[in-house]
Parts: C-alpha cells; sequence; structure tokens
C-alpha cells in the first residue's frame, strides 16, 4: 500500500508548484462549535495537509521533569483508542497516512498528510491521538528508554554542545535554558499520570491553531474541524511564562572537546516578531550572514582568506524572547583569527550600515524567495501554521513585499544600530580553540 501512495505522490509532485502558484487565497474557516482554521482550497491534487499547534511547548515542562512535552507528545501516536501501538501503526502505513507530533520550544505542533479519498479514516486516527491516546506503560517505558539512547548520543554532537551551553547563560533561570529531551535523571522521574495530566491540560482548544491545504471544501473543513478537535477540552492550563531577560554584559563559554575542529555559536539579544525593527533586522540579516555568499561575513571569513567552509547568522523569534545568531565550524588553529575578522566585518556593518547595493539585492531576495512558501501543500500548511502562531494576518503574503520595499536605507541602518553591537555578542565554542582567553572554560555535559 505504501508503494500505491509513493507512485501517485511522484506523479503529482510534477503538477506541485504551478497548482498551488495559481490557489494562494487564504480562506477564514469557523466550525460550529467555534474552531478556527485558515486554508488554501486546491482541488487540482487529490491530497489534504493539516498542519496545527497547540501553543505551550518545552517551557512548560517542570524542572525535575524535563522531557516531559517531548515524551507526551511522542507517544500520541503510539497507540490511541482501541487501537494500540502497533495496530496504530500499521493502520496508518496500509491506509498511507502520515501523522506526527514535535514538541517545540513554544508550541507542540502536529502534521497530517493523506489522499483525499482516505479523508475519513485520517480523520478518525487524528482525532483518537489527541483525544483518546493509550499512553500504554509498555509504549512508555520504551519510549523513555529510546529518549534516553538520544540524549547519550546529543553528547556527542558539537552543536547540542554549544546550543545548550550558550541557552544556559542567555536564558539562565528562564525555561528557555531547559533541554528538550531531559536527562536520563528527569526522564525516569516521569510517570504515566505525569504524561496523561500533560495531554489533559495542554491539548486543548483554547490553545489550538489549525492550518489546511490542498483538496478540501470550506464546509467540509469546518465538519472536521469539529469530529477532530471538538472533544478536546475547551481550556487549556498553561503555565505562565514570562519574557526572558538577555545578560548585561555578554558572556563567551567554551566547552572543552577533542578534535580538531572547533563549533562556534554567537547571538545577541534580537527582536520579538511584533519588533517594529523586524523587517528591517531581516534586510540587515541578509547582508551581513544570512544570504550566503552574498552576505559580508562569507565574504571577508571564507571567499578572502578561507579560515572557514561556512559561516551564517539567521533571525530567531520566540514567544518569550528574541535572538540574533549565526554559527560557524572552525579548524583549530584558525579559531582566533576567524573570530578577529567577523568581529571586525561586524563591527564595520554596525559603524556604517549597509549600502543602497545591498539594500536593493537584500530586498529583490527576499521578495522572490517569499511564493516559494507556497509551492505545494505540505509548504503552505506550515507557512500558514507559522503565520498564525507569531500573530501575524491571512493577507501577510499579499503585504510583504510592500512592507519590504518600502523601508530606508536609514531605517535599515538605524536598526542595525539598535541591534549588532559588536560588544554585546555572546558566544559558546566546542572544541579546543586556539588563542581563545576571554571566556570560561567548562566540561562538556554527559549526563
Amino acid at each position: 500500500m505504501m508503494k500505491r501512495f509513493l507512485t501517485v505522490a511522484l506523479i503529482l509532485a510534477a503538477f506541485a508548484v504551478p497548482s498551488l502558484a495559481r490557489a494562494t487565497t487564504i480562506q477564514e474557516v469557523t466550525s460550529p462549535k467555534g474552531i478556527h482554521a485558515w486554508l488554501v482550497e486546491d482541488h487540482k491534487l487529490p491530497i489534504i495537509d493539516i498542519s496545527f499547534a497547540f501553543r505551550g511547548g518545552v517551557e512548560q515542562d517542570p524542572v525535575d521533569k524535563q522531557g516531559l512535552c517531548s515524551l507526551a507528545t511522542t507517544l500520541l501516536t503510539e497507540g490511541a483508542g482501541n487501537y494500540d501501538a502497533v495496530a496504530y501503526q500499521q493502520i496508518l502505513s496500509e491506509k498511507s497516512i502520515g501523522i506526527g507530533f514535535e514538541a517545540g520550544r513554544d508550541a507542540i505542533t502536529g502534521h497530517a498528510k493523506f489522499l483525499s479519498a482516505d479523508q475519513a479514516k485520517a480523520f478518525e486516527l487524528l482525532r483518537l491521538a489527541l483525544a483518546k491516546p493509550r499512553f500504554d506503560q509498555a509504549d512508555i517505558t520504551r519510549m523513555r528508554t529510546e529518549f534516553i539512547g538520544a540524549i547519550r548520543e546529543q553528547f556527542g554532537s558539537p552543536d547540542w554542545q554549544g546550543r545548550n551551553a550558550l541557552l544556559k547563560e542567555v536564558f539562565a533561570g528562564h525555561p528557555y535554558s531547559m533541554r528538550r529531551l531531559g536527562s536520563e535523571k528527569s526522564l525516569n522521574a516521569i510517570t504515566r499520570d505525569d504524561i496523561k495530566g500533560f495531554a489533559a491540560e495542554h491539548l486543548a482548544r483554547s490553545n489550538l491553531v489549525v492550518a489546511v491545504a490542498g483538496d478540501i471544501k470550506p464546509d467540509d473543513l469546518a465538519a472536521m474541524l469539529d469530529q477532530v478537535f471538538g472533544a478536546l477540552p475547551a481550556e487549556a492550563k498553561l503555565m505562565p511564562v514570562t519574557d526572558a531577560p538577555w545578560p548585561a554584559t555578554p558572556t563567551h563559554v567554551v566547552v572543552t572537546r577533542e578534535g580538531t575542529q572547533t563549533g562556534l555559536l554567537f547571538a545577541w539579544r534580537g527582536p520579538k516578531r511584533s519588533d517594529p525593527d523586524w523587517y528591517a533586522l531581516e534586510v540587515a540579516n541578509y547582508v551581513i550572514g544570512g544570504g550566503g555568499f552574498a552576505s559580508r561575513l562569507m565574504h571577508e571569513v571564507r571567499e578572502k582568506r578561507g579560515l572557514t567552509y561556512g559561516i551564517d547568522t539567521h533571525l530567531s523569534a520566540m514567544e518569550h524572547a528574541g535572538m540574533i545568531a549565526g554559527d560557524a565550524a572552525i579548524d583549530n588553529n584558525k579559531v582566533a583569527e576567524s573570530w578577529r575578522v567577523a568581529h571586525e566585518t561586524i563591527r564595520d556593518f554596525y559603524d556604517n550600515g549597509i549600502t543602497q547595493a545591498e539594500m536593493t539585492a537584500a530586498k529583490d531576495y527576499l521578495t522572490g524567495a517569499m511564493p516559494m512558501a507556497m509551492t505545494s501543500t505540505d509548504k503552505a500548511a506550515s507557512a500558514m501554521l507559522g503565520l498564525q502562531l507569531e500573530h501575524l494576518g491571512p493577507h501577510f503574503f499579499d503585504d510583504y513585499p510592500g512592507i519590504i520595499h518600502a523601508l530606508t536605507l536609514e531605517q535599515i541602518n538605524q536598526a542595525i544600530r539598535r541591534w549588532y553591537d559588536p560588544d554585546a555578542i555572546s558566544f559558546s565554542m566546542v572544541g579546543k580553540p586556539e588563542g581563545i582567553a576571554d571566556a570560561t572554560y567548562k566540561p562538556m555535559v554527559r549526563e
């Protein structure tokens, strides 16, 4: 049966881009029970994609039971209703239905993809996963063991070690400093009652966000919303989370790890998505590190000096904080020189801003890339979910080009002066970097 779906999917893929390009009008649908969703309707492909989220994610974990959100989320498809884990997964496979969940920092996200001919069964399986998860003890034990194995693998990852070290410093004392999978100790402290309680309190209609794209009409979607989500509790019971403070002085950490390379992660306090500087910083970020080989950091650190294979930056907006971050992997004996060049490049960027030509190139790229977010049903559903989670409106895609092109060079350079202070950069390095003295050295996390 999987071969049947793959064959259909491959045939349909050839027509995905032009189909969605002609069908990007976002409709707002409300069910009889008041459940709200965004819809991009397209009947040329017999596929339906549903992306949804429940606000409140990993930051809701108790400090002594980190990993609870992730464990509970993973178990939602390990048996539901009258189907045990094996039977549930088997029927998904037989019907070529994809259903999955993921625990994020600010939300639990879910996705379902299936042929429209199988929508009745897909809706029922999704309803069971949300409203009647089994949480059988044998499955809890099995998934806990898998999580512990994944945690031990993380310890060998320089990327994970670097993120963990930096977040522990810049978000110290805030839930954003917690580990998504938890630790072996915290996972072993989680009981079946904890998992059942987490699901009962967090999977509710009040914190639900839904986006749908594909072969479904608005009236049918309204009925589906009530069928799938209508039995969930009306109100979620979420722990209030305050905005995360940023340290007054930058923090520099080196996690010692054997090897020939050092992983670098650097960051500033950044804007939340609602900040008036957000769009100006999208342009600015493209110029300094978000534009690949068109960015200044790549030009100075890689192309001119060959100090790294790549260095980039990005904006990271969270519900309770914002961050501008960058990363690179560098040979140990080149770390000091690489960081000196990168820092000088950022300082020039901060002091002098960008040029008219750089602004034009960045605007052209950003506005030209935007339509790619809606070139398939899964991309469209995911993009619409992201807009809702970021508190943006359904006309965002229409408005975005005008917003970007209206920015002036002065506005962008003023935003750079507010956010890209080279003396305010925090960083973590993982490896044995040579020539880095102004940092706190720590061992790798191993438990």
